[in-house]
């Protein structure tokens, strides 16, 4: 039986995902970094024709795919599919609550998420992630946490904190949890940031009508977040630490 056309909204959906994967493509290839569809498919965890006909509109994007280009992309699911965010927001409610033991053999009491390294241009409104593949190159959320914040796994990735700016709070060394979907700024909030082509991990401040950088460690003094210079890349729901050493 022949598949069932999109719909209108559907296809629109589909070319505004494959005009921003255009974007990350000649950003990669700017960078010097792998760009063709089957290196993003790789990235993405399936085949090469699915990715190609999740782009042409022949296939209907799903939670699960649309949350993997989200996150591959850099970019928010609503940025290109508003009817599956608000999918997702209804999924992710629906599970608020739920009682997770050792015991239940259908519910393991953590989630893994890909543990990666970051990499960010200067100006440019995404980034590009790349695994990490030394040890399992894995870090484990526990899914209470994940459930209760009505979190998406597939939209987490973790890294590994460098410097000690975020001192007591986040040592170097330490994991950090970034939700890369959730990029709205918030007053007090900790993120993790392109700014000025690095990628870092501050707490965003607003003070007088302006936006700032803000380092928990008093030795480092705010920095302004303006326009392309600093842009947010999700914000951090989750740390562990693994600098205990420091701590003493």
């Amino acid at each position: 039986m022949p598949a069932q056309p999109l719909s209108q909204d559907q296809l629109s959906e589909a070319a505004k995902l494959k005009d921003l994967f255009k974007s990350w493509q000649a950003s990669r290839k700017e960078s010097g970094l792998p760009s063709s569809q089957e290196a993003a498919a790789d990235m993405l965890g399936f085949g090469q024709s699915a990715l190609a006909q999740y782009l042409n509109g022949k296939i209907p994007l799903n939670i699960d795919a649309g949350a993997k280009f989200a996150a591959l992309l850099g970019v928010g699911l609503s940025d290109f599919s508003p009817s599956l965010a608000d999918q997702a927001t209804r999924v992710a409610g629906s599970v608020t609550g739920l009682r997770v033991t050792d015991d239940d053999d259908h519910a393991p009491p953590t989630i893994a998420i890909p543990m990666v390294s970051v990499h960010v241009q200067a100006g440019i409104d995404g980034f590009v992630i790349e695994p990490i593949l030394d040890e399992d190159g894995r870090h484990y959320v526990p899914r209470q946490f994940i459930e209760e914040n009505d979190l998406h796994p597939d939209s987490l990735v973790a890294v590994k904190v460098r410097g000690d700016s975020m001192q007591p709070m986040i040592f170097d060394g330490d994991i950090a949890v970034v939700n890369t979907i959730d990029r709205t700024r918030k007053n007090g909030g900790v993120f993790a940031m392109n700014y000025n082509g690095q990628a870092v991990v501050k707490r965003l401040t607003y003070d007088r009508r302006e936006w700032f950088l803000a380092s928990d460690n008093p030795d480092f003094e705010p920095v302004p977040c303006r326009g392309a210079d600093c842009i947010v890349i999700g914000r951090v729901v989750h740390f562990t630490p693994k600098n205990f050493r420091d701590r003493l």
